[in-house]
């Protein structure tokens, strides 16, 4: 793996020519963090709530920098090396965020991975990737998920983090309590190798790998460097600024782009305070940015539509934002009058990726209905490269370049490298089709390829459900299909049975949960057909699959089987 992120290195031109914009620079967030607790020590800049504990824990700049130098010298001591992969199984606590400075701090290479992936997926990341290093909160209880930890070479160490202990009382925002002590226990499965101290990552090396799902629906692995996240980082956020002292309420997950950029690093280049918990509840989010009087959200709309129910429901005393903002495609147009009667008066829409941060985004100056229509114009840095429109809604495969945009990306399962910023002049595909929305600006209009994006707003890994579910001794062939939902599509799975008996929505997702897959990858409905339509290629029409689930068209060559629409679901 230090070979293949080797290899990613930017080109020296292009290095010079981000420098030369002031995107790109010679300094890292270690030494913002430095800087931050000499010159402000006292300054707090992350308040984490603990749901367990019900208590809040705030860290000064002082404190985080303390806790960093502390976890860097426990990498040390375990042996942990320059350019070696440590993955970070983690809740959103201040803990995270501080192993993620200590691993850049001793040269090694962070890999978040959310609470939500199964053990199937851990796993396999974690041989992909060759970590030397799995972070978790606790050790887990069941044997069979230790187990899986079994026959992976690279992984030295499983580390459990412990606990902050349990405060006396809840903590308010006067009265927050300051960590303490957090212990490690460390079970070596090989003799531990010291690590030089001075052993900082440097800013164009790669810092940290991210997986998405890919075109083909495979998952990809995504190669930041510092210098990628500084850019997203620099990039300002298309909502009203903080004021002094504010919080900035960080609802993405830290194992996501947006939760490590908004989370863990913007508030060391800019100075100001993040705020997140370790569970997700609306209720207590809302109490939580009352209490903190936190800046506007900017959130996926699944989260925000949760808000603004629990938020009519229940009222708060809220601050008075200008502005929240939603991370889609585009949000539907319902979703945004409830964030209007409910939030604030306005919405913007943002579109990123996990490659490139901040892609687009409607303004604060455009009507609020506009951000059910649009994704806007480029954010500060974007270049995009439009091919000729397609199809009859004129839709355009789109290309980006930006210094946010990642150092390369490779496969999952095979570690074979698929791109690199140095071979296209940092030209990437994003797979997007974009059109325009008729004000001047852009509008959303899907994926070049089958990839589904759930409600989660994170891409479900197509081909790896799909070899799972054929497995089934009553599936013959299937294919995942993404159907329209409200905060994005839901997976369909249409089955060719094996006998006359055809395997039930219940049946399917139950081999899943036994073989180990993330739940928010199990499909949602199933359909049974003879045959699955194919090319001349012998490729599946999932297009063809996708219209029939919706009524807009046929299913053909399937004609002993159902070509009516499937009834509503």
């Amino acid at each position: 793996m230090p070979e293949l992120f080797d290899a990613m290195r930017p080109l020296p031109a292009t290095a010079a020519r981000y420098r030369e914009q002031g995107w790109w620079r010679d300094e890292t967030f270690l030494d913002d963090l430095r800087d931050a607790a000499e010159q402000s020590p006292d300054r707090r800049v992350i308040i984490n709530w603990r749901s367990a504990e019900r208590r809040a824990v705030t860290l000064t700049f002082a404190e985080l920098a303390g806790q960093v130098e502390r976890f860097a010298d426990g990498l040390r001591r375990l042996g942990v090396r320059r350019g070696e992969v440590v993955a970070l199984h983690l809740p959103d606590r201040w803990e995270t965020a501080a192993l993620t400075l200590a691993c850049w701090r001793s040269g090694a290479v962070t890999m978040p991975l959310s609470l939500r992936f199964g053990r199937r997926e851990v796993r396999r990341m974690l041989a992909a990737t060759g970590a030397v290093l799995l972070v978790t909160a606790d050790r887990p209880a069941d044997p069979e998920r230790m187990a899986d930890l079994d026959g992976l070479p690279a992984l030295r160490h499983h580390t459990a983090l412990g606990d902050v202990p349990a405060a006396d009382a809840d903590a308010d925002a006067d009265a927050d309590t300051r960590p303490r002590a957090v212990d490690a226990d460390t079970r070596p499965r090989a003799a531990d190798r010291a690590a030089p101290h001075d052993s900082a990552l440097g800013p164009d090396e790669a810092a940290t790998v991210l997986f998405t799902s890919g075109t083909s629906g495979s998952a990809t692995a995504v190669v930041h460097s510092l210098n990628t996240l500084y850019a997203g980082v620099r990039r300002p956020l298309p909502i009203p600024a903080l004021r002094p002292g504010q919080p900035f309420p960080v609802l993405t997950p830290l194992s996501h782009g947006a939760g490590i950029r908004n989370g863990m690093l913007r508030p060391l280049v800019h100075r100001t305070c993040a705020l997140y918990g370790d569970e997700w509840d609306a209720g207590r989010w809302l109490d939580l940015i009352s209490t903190y009087r936190a800046g506007a959200p900017f959130a996926p709309p699944a989260m925000l539509e949760a808000l603004a129910t629990e938020q009519g429901r229940r009222p708060r005393d809220l601050p008075e934002w200008e502005a929240v903002a939603a991370m889609a495609a585009s949000p539907s147009r319902e979703l945004v009058d409830l964030l209007c009667r409910t939030l604030s008066g306005h919405v913007v829409n943002a579109l990123g990726s996990t490659e490139s941060g901040g892609i687009l985004a409607t303004g604060l100056a455009d009507p609020p209905e506009r951000a059910a229509r649009s994704v806007g114009r480029p954010m500060a840095g974007i270049e995009l490269r439009m091919a000729p429109a397609i199809g009859p809604d004129q839709a355009s495969p789109v290309d980006l370049r930006s210094a946010s945009t990642c150092l390369g990306t490779f496969d999952r399962d095979t570690g074979r490298l698929l791109w690199r910023a140095a071979d296209t002049d940092g030209w990437y595909a994003t797979g997007d089709l974009l059109r325009p929305d008729g004000d001047g600006d852009l509008r959303y209009a899907g994926r070049a390829s089958d990839r589904i994006s759930g409600t989660t707003q994170l891409m479900i890994p197509v081909l790896d459900v799909e070899a799972e579910l054929r497995e089934h001794p009553a599936v013959a062939d299937v294919a995942l299909v993404g159907y329209p939902a409200e905060h994005g599509d839901l997976p369909c799975a249409v089955v060719v049975p094996t006998g006359d008996r055809a395997p039930d929505l219940a049946e399917l997702r139950s081999w899943l949960a036994g073989r180990g897959m993330t739940d928010w990858y199990w499909p949602t409905h199933v359909e049974t057909v003879a045959r699955l339509p194919r090319n001349e290629l012998g490729k599946i029409r999932k297009n063809v699959l996708r219209d029939w689930l919706t009524g807009a068209g046929p299913l053909p060559d399937t004609d002993d089987g159902p070509t009516a629409a499937p009834a509503d679901r």
